[in-house]
Parts: structure tokens; C-alpha cells; sequence
């Protein structure tokens, strides 16, 4: 499945890197758009999804966040509230092509990427369907849920005066990516990509967890009444299954639910976990898109 290469223009003069799967045809088709997740790249991990959405006939859209792949904007700066004014910007973007019919749009997103897509869908009520795939509900108890209890408090502590010190000297502490994100599941996928993905080897600021842990999408998921399929992974190591159902319990729209037993946090994007997560998703598409 071929696919072109797009550039979408923002408000702050940092283009968007894309790419649309699919065959542009005269008569304008119904778009998913995909939403990467924690310091991703549309090169990894989504092709799968855009290529089985648009061989079913939707025109597919990915992008890469500022600050990431081939995006303009500071290196490797991830602040999710920017990344959501991304995804407005790629969904207006998406509406005004004539390719693309702008009463049909669904939005999807995995991980980082979902939560995304759900703080979106509750600025939005026109989306057509959101597909949320393994995402998390509150960043605070996503970071300090592995930590002993005693522990917790003096951690985010420690997080909030690092914060103070950023915002009254502007310096910002840059460390790999396996730095913030320590679990094995991701400490062994990054290994994986940045050989064969140099692009993927930046730094972050440490301070990102401050960000994660204020990012709490369960707070806006009672706005949301877009019809709304949520898969999670039974042995998510990252994002753990009862943040996923946490977030599906407090959306209100029409919504289902799929657990995939035995698979973790990155094996829903190839082999029989990616197949059972794709066959639920084609599903809801033909319902609701």
C-alpha cells in the first residue's frame, strides 16, 4: 500500500510531516486519522493500522508530533497539551481537502496517542468515531503506581520543585528516552528501533514526567460522546489494563470495550494481537464511519 507524503502547515510556522494512505479519488472518502504514541514516529508502529484501514476503502492519515521525526519544532520537546493543538491541526487540515469528506472523520490513536485522541473528542463532537487503543487515564497514578506508598508523595514532591527551578531559570535537564520511560517493555522496544530508526535516538527533558504526571485524560472523558471502541492489553506492562477501563467507564457515549488476553504493550502492532485489534476496529469503522 502506497502512500503521499504530506506537509501540514501550523499556526506556529512548524510544519507537520504526513502521510495519507489510500487512493485519492474524485469523490471525496471517509479519513482516519492516527495518533502515535510516547515520542513516536509515523514510521513505526502505525503503518500497520493506516495500511489496513485504507485497503478497506477509508483514506488513512498519519503525522509526526512537532519535535519528532520529520515535524518541525524544538527536538524531542513533548508537552502533551501541544501535541492535542497538533491533532486539531492535522483534523482541520484533513476537512479542507477535497479528498477528504469532512463529515467523516475518525480519530484513533494508541497509547499516549489515545489519550490524546480523547482530550480531543471532547473539544470535538463531530468526530464520526474514536478508536482509543491501550491508553492510560491519570498520569499521576500511571508514574507513582510502582512505587511503594510511602514513597509517592515525596516523589511527586521532588517533581514539582524540579518544575519551580525549570520555570525560574529556563534550564532544562536532557536525558534519553529510556531514562523516563524505565520499563522493560519499553526500555527493549526502544533498543529495537533506534538501530534500524536513528531518528528515534533523541533526548527529552526529564521534566516530561512532570508532564505525564499532570496529564490526566479521565478528567475529560465525561465530554466525550463519540462513539468510542477501547482496546487494551491483558498484560500491558506500560499502560496497564485497569487505566484503559478506567477511562472507558467515565466516557459517555455509545462505547465498547475489548481485553486482549496475553499480549503486552507492543505486541498489538504485528502477529495475532495486532489481528485481533484491527479485526475489533474495522468493526466499529463499518458501524459508525
Amino acid at each position: 500500500m502506497q502512500y503521499e507524503d504530506v506537509s501540514i502547515p501550523s499556526a506556529d510556522h512548524q510544519p507537520l510531516a504526513g502521510r495519507v494512505y489510500g487512493q485519492l479519488k474524485a469523490k471525496p472518502a471517509p479519513v482516519v486519522v492516527l495518533c502515535h504514541g510516547f515520542c513516536g514516529i509515523q514510521d513505526i508502529l502505525l503503518p500497520a493500522y493506516a495500511k489496513a484501514f485504507a485497503e478497506v476503502g477509508y483514506l488513512a492519515v498519519t503525522f509526526d508530533y512537532r519535535g519528532f521525526g520529520a515535524s518541525g519544532g524544538e527536538r524531542g520537546r513533548l508537552v502533551p497539551q501541544q501535541q492535542v493543538l497538533d491533532v486539531l491541526t492535522v483534523i482541520d487540515w484533513v476537512k479542507a481537502q477535497s479528498w477528504a469528506d469532512a463529515e467523516r472523520v475518525a480519530l484513533w490513536g494508541t497509547s499516549l496517542g489515545a489519550c490524546h485522541a480523547v482530550v480531543v473528542a471532547s473539544r470535538l463532537p463531530s468526530l464520526k468515531c474514536l478508536l482509543l487503543q491501550m491508553p492510560f487515564a491519570n498520569g499521576e497514578t500511571l508514574i507513582t503506581g510502582r512505587l511503594p506508598e510511602a514513597e509517592r508523595a515525596p516523589f511527586l514532591e521532588t517533581l514539582e520543585k524540579m518544575q519551580a527551578r525549570r520555570t525560574s531559570t529556563g534550564k532544562d535537564l536532557f536525558v534519553p528516552i529510556p531514562k523516563v520511560m524505565s520499563d522493560p517493555q519499553s526500555r527493549a522496544f526502544f533498543e529495537r528501533c533506534k538501530a534500524s530508526h536513528p531518528e528515534m535516538d533523541v533526548k527529552i527533558p526529564f521534566l516530561t514526567v512532570w508532564e505525564m504526571a499532570h496529564y490526566k485524560p479521565v478528567d475529560v472523558a465525561i465530554r466525550v460522546v463519540t462513539p468510542t471502541l477501547v482496546v487494551v492489553a491483558g498484560d500491558d506492562q506500560v499502560n496497564p489494563a485497569e487505566q484503559g477501563l478506567e477511562l472507558y467507564g467515565r466516557i459517555r457515549g455509545r462505547k465498547a470495550v475489548q481485553v486482549i488476553d496475553k499480549a503486552g504493550h507492543y505486541d498489538l502492532y504485528q502477529g495475532r494481537a495486532f489481528d485481533t485489534a484491527v479485526g475489533f476496529q474495522l468493526d466499529w469503522l463499518a458501524q459508525y464511519l
